[in-house]
């Protein structure tokens, strides 16, 4: 019996040193604070931190840009007609009216997409009018996208260009783009630029087929 007593003093001794040592428990909660990052936030500013270069063989206003689709079965037609600008607009059949911060502008471009014709033996016939943010407005250094506009009618404006849509031969699709952008943009030299040369589709296939264009189209307003 006098033999146990060192021993179990000493299985005492070493238990209290293992408890001292050892790491202790994270106060950690892990449900309650989870690694997965939170999703960035929406972009709400249309101007791009590091624009593009204007293009300095920039189209007039009306000057049509001819392609074909990237079967070179149809041929279409892209210009830029006109814009114009106001402090507000209003959305038909809606009793509101958007209104710009103080020292901005509303810009309205007006696009026309147009179906030239089937020119190949396929059975594929309609052109793909590109969507409404391929556009983009350069101005002084910014680049300006349009502001999403949820009417398919502005009053005493038109239609509303929203683009992503599937036009048939001899059709075309047009309307307007609004862009929202500082006053001093609007009596400047901005160009409108369509973003689609190499554009593709969700499979990787381009939409379009460009032999005598190797940078994007521009028109200055």
């Amino acid at each position: 019996m006098e033999r146990l007593f060192p021993i179990i003093a000493l299985l005492v001794a070493a238990m209290l040193v293992a408890g001292c040592t050892a790491a202790p428990r994270s106060s950690y909660n892990y449900e309650a604070d989870p690694t997965t990052a939170t999703p960035p936030a929406l972009i709400t500013d249309y101007r791009d931190p590091q624009p593009p270069e204007e293009d300095d063989d920039s189209l007039s206003l009306g000057e049509i840009v001819t392609f074909r689709d990237a079967g070179e079965e149809n041929e279409i037609s892209l210009k830029v007609v006109s814009s114009t600008d106001r402090g507000s607009y209003e959305p038909a059949g809606e009793s509101i009216k958007i209104t710009a911060p103080q020292g901005w502008r509303y810009l309205f471009v007006h696009v026309v997409v147009t179906h030239r014709g089937h020119r190949g033996d396929g059975y594929r016939t309609t052109i793909y009018a590109p969507l409404a943010q391929q556009f983009s407005l350069v101005d002084d250094g910014r680049t300006y996208y349009p502001v999403p506009v949820q009417a398919d009618h502005l009053v005493n404006i038109g239609e509303v260009y929203h683009g992503n849509k599937w036009v048939d031969r001899n059709g075309k699709y047009e309307g307007y783009m609004v862009y929202k952008v500082p006053e001093s943009v609007v009596d400047s030299d901005a160009v409108v630029v369509a973003n689609i040369v190499g554009l593709k589709n969700l499979y990787g296939r381009d939409y379009y087929n460009f032999r005598q264009y190797d940078k994007n189209p521009a028109w200055r307003l």
